[in-house]
């Protein structure tokens, strides 16, 4: 509700690149751990943003689901059928997997003599083949992830998988949505590495979804008023959406667009990804603070 502080907005994206500087051998495993919200949900049970956050109890079990496999095998099913039919198989899906997952969440709070606290009805996808939300979208249709149409496939996803969702859980909360992480999710890589995904893509994209910039390699050059000014307009779409959004860049010493940038286990591989080249350090270096919305004061 106070807007974006850019002193700190700035002073991140330093961070950024100071991080990635220390890090030795070209491993921003570093970087790959740092990530900056607007608007945090305080019962995030997904890495790297998972928090407990000071209004929560002293312990509960919040659980996520993920299963986006089992959408995209789903949507096998029903090929050439309308965006209705796309919907209602998406929400009868996510309903299966959520429920499986607060069975899982009740058996773990017990054996744990903890209280149960929600189900998280986040896809989170991983680098493994069949595991991909990008395989997700392009099985409605899209020849690639990142062509038009990108954009509405993902929201009608989320929302689906949200309808879906609440109806199997009794208590839903974290993030809640579709996670569009490039390293973690093999579709994504592949449509960087094809051209058809890009970072401002990427950036409409979040406006639809959970989060927002996930494990992005860009270049080892990029500035940290760049950096800076990439986590504000992900922060402006938040605060302006009243959602959650997040920045998890990470600059790669060394490695120019293009060029593969491993990280290992779930955190996955990508390819390094072209950044705007035009300058934004002078609007970065103005600093103060820009006002928060009129909607920020409803009370």
């Amino acid at each position: 509700k106070s807007g974006i502080n850019m002193d700190a907005v700035r002073q991140i994206g330093e961070i950024i690149k100071k991080t990635a500087a220390l890090t030795a051998d070209n491993d921003a495993l570093g970087c790959a751990k740092l990530v900056a919200f607007c608007n945090p949900v305080e019962d995030n049970p997904f890495m790297a943003g998972a928090f407990h956050g000071v209004t929560q109890g002293d312990l509960a079990i919040h659980v996520g689901v993920s299963g986006p496999g089992v959408v995209k095998r789903a949507l096998e099913e029903v090929r050439g059928e309308s965006f209705d039919v796309v919907a209602e198989t998406i929400k009868e899906t996510a309903f299966m997997v959520t429920r499986v997952g607060q069975l899982v969440a009740q058996v773990a709070a017990k054996r744990l003599h903890a209280p149960f606290g929600i189900i998280d009805l986040s896809l989170a996808p991983t680098s493994e083949i069949g595991d991909s939300v990008a395989k997700i979208l392009e099985e409605m249709g899209l020849e690639s992830c990142g062509a038009p149409g990108t954009t509405a496939a993902l929201a009608l996803l989320n929302d689906a998988v949200k309808k879906g969702g609440m109806m199997a859980a009794s208590r839903v909360g974290g993030l809640s949505g579709a996670f569009i992480p490039v390293s973690e999710d093999l579709g994504m890589i592949e449509a960087v590495e094809r051209g058809s995904l890009t970072l401002e893509k990427l950036e409409a994209m979040t406006c639809v979804c959970s989060v927002g910039l996930d494990m992005i390699a860009v270049p080892g050059d990029t500035s940290a008023a760049t950096l800076a000014a990439i986590l504000a307009d992900e922060a402006a779409i938040g605060m302006i959406n009243n959602k959650t959004t997040a920045t998890r860049l990470i600059p790669v010493p060394g490695k120019k667009v293009g060029d593969l940038v491993e990280f290992g286990g779930l955190l996955g591989y990508a390819p390094v990804i072209a950044v705007n080249r035009f300058d934004a350090s002078e609007f970065i270096a103005r600093g103060g603070r820009i006002p928060a919305p009129v909607r920020s004061l409803t009370n």
